[in-house]
């Protein structure tokens, strides 16, 4: 018997289907990550690679070592994980470096050391060579989650373009 007097099964039953799939909307929203706690993850050498491969330098650019990296940023070993540092050959004012911080608080940290790093450049340039300041005053600066990165080039929307590609 579906129906009672006046039909009072049915309108009983669909509150309870209702109640019950509120219950499961709730039960599965809770199973995902918000946004902000979804782990982002990149591999450095990879990155820096890639924008080396694929982004049109005008000098050729030179891997330099780990230790000379952290000299040339003044970054405290402890708050940088990992890096990969690309410099030109100081004809132009071409660089990549991409950091993987130990966490948020040491990537903010880092992003400040790039900023000083790419302000004594442009005082460097500045008479040396004053033709390359268009790429300091306009540097390509990503800060997402623990990782910093630095492309000094003419191209900033490829580059946007190819670490949206690592990223997603």
């Amino acid at each position: 018997m579906l129906t009672g007097k006046g039909g009072e099964i049915m309108p009983r039953l669909g509150g309870f289907v209702l109640i019950a799939l509120f219950a499961v909307c709730i039960a599965l929203s809770g199973c995902n990550k918000p946004a902000a706690e979804i782990e982002i993850t990149l591999d450095v050498d990879e990155c820096a690679d890639v924008l080396l491969e694929t982004i049109a330098f005008q000098d050729i650019l030179t891997a330099v070592s780990d230790e000379m990296a952290t000299t040339l940023y003044q970054i405290s070993e402890q708050d940088a994980v990992k890096q990969k540092v690309y410099v030109s050959s100081g004809a132009t004012a071409e660089e990549i470096a991409v950091f993987e911080a130990a966490d948020a608080v040491a990537a903010k940290r880092i992003e400040k050391a790039v900023l000083q790093r790419v302000a004594e450049q442009q005082a460097s340039f500045k008479d040396y060579l004053p033709a390359e300041l268009p790429k300091l005053n306009d540097p390509f600066i990503l800060v997402r989650d623990k990782y910093v990165i630095l492309c000094i080039s003419d191209d900033n929307e490829k580059v946007k373009t190819k670490l949206d590609r690592l990223f997603n």
